[in-house]
């Protein structure tokens, strides 16, 4: 168990608060942490507001030059629409777009770091509730 020291007490420090960690950096982020925090972002807000993602986040793939259809086409989602796509399909996308284009990936970056923030700050706030 880790510690710190506060004046002379020495104050452990209980793994739970360990895994408290900030937001993701979707530049840095390795391709399947960053996957599997999108997906659980998206899982975690409603579906008004995951329709409205979705269609910033694939607007901003296709100005920064991502052939999203394709792309999409080639990772086995089956949606005709963005409405139809699933949490897991755009989570698999942004881990595709990660790993073959970081150009783009600077493009959409800000928009995920708000997505993962916001249902960072919502844990937080349900935890400090309870």
């Amino acid at each position: 168990m880790q510690s710190y020291t506060h004046g002379k007490a020495r104050i452990p420090i209980s793994p739970a608060r360990l895994e408290i960690q900030a937001p993701l950096d979707p530049l840095a982020a390795e391709p399947n942490a960053l996957r599997d925090a999108v997906c659980r972002a998206l899982l975690s807000i409603s579906i008004d507001e995951r329709s409205a993602f979705h269609n910033q986040l694939l607007d901003e793939l296709r100005k920064a030059g991502i052939r999203v259809r394709e792309c999409l086409f080639m990772l086995g989602a089956s949606a005709a629409t963005t409405e139809e796509l699933t949490p897991p399909e755009i989570a698999a996308l942004i881990r595709y777009v990660r790993l073959v284009d970081p150009k783009a990936m600077t493009a959409v970056a800000g928009t995920l770091i708000n997505l993962l923030m916001a249902v960072d700050t919502g844990a937080e706030a349900s935890v400090k509730a309870a």
